[in-house]
């Protein structure tokens, strides 16, 4: 007979509600925000319940990190499908990803960010990821034009960040990116 008080063990749930935690509190206040017990009590979930999917910190800052990338990679690619240009198609992904609305202080690309720059150990996991795409989109994407466009949009998101108050030219900011990354006729 079944126990009705007794919740029914879910663990991918769990797990995924974990990375959703550790994504807000990284966006708040980088890792250095991040511990196993604030994890927890976000999530309503015991410190055991966390160890339980995460061994420790590092490993569940990892996880979190490749949570992000693999979304971020996600809408990289939905992007680059629509394009109609090949030229500059990574390039104006790129742009159109990291300079999205969503992109405040407790947004996923906030923590992914902020976990970057605040912990060189896991950069090497962004610059691989970039790497990787640079590589995939050689014909595409090499030109110093784009390069520094895309330069220019990382500026531009970290910038943003720093403000207190949303600046009024963003969108323009990221419209003119998108423009420049079109090939010159």
């Amino acid at each position: 007979m079944e126990n009705p008080y007794q919740r029914k063990k879910n663990p991918t749930r769990v797990r995924q509600l974990i990375l959703d935690k550790v994504i807000q509190l990284a966006g708040q206040q980088g890792i250095q925000g991040i511990s196993i017990q604030s994890v927890a009590s976000m999530a309503g979930i015991t410190k055991g319940g966390v160890f339980h999917h995460f061994a420790n910190k590092q490993i569940l800052v990892k996880a979190m990190l490749e949570e992000l990338i693999h979304h971020l990679d996600r809408e990289v690619n939905a992007k680059i499908e629509n394009d109609t240009v090949a030229y500059g198609c990574f390039t104006r992904a790129y742009i159109e990803v990291t300079l999205s609305p969503n992109i405040g202080a407790n947004s996923a690309w906030s923590a992914l960010c902020m976990t970057v720059i605040t912990d060189k150990s896991f950069s090497e996991m962004w610059n691989q990821w970039l790497e990787e795409r640079l590589k995939q989109h050689a014909t595409t994407d090499q030109s110093i034009d784009l390069k520094i466009l895309r330069y220019a949009a990382d500026g531009a998101w970290f910038i943003e960040g720093l403000l207190p108050e949303p600046q009024h030219d963003y969108a323009l900011i990221k419209q003119e990116l998108i423009l420049r990354s079109y090939p010159k006729s």
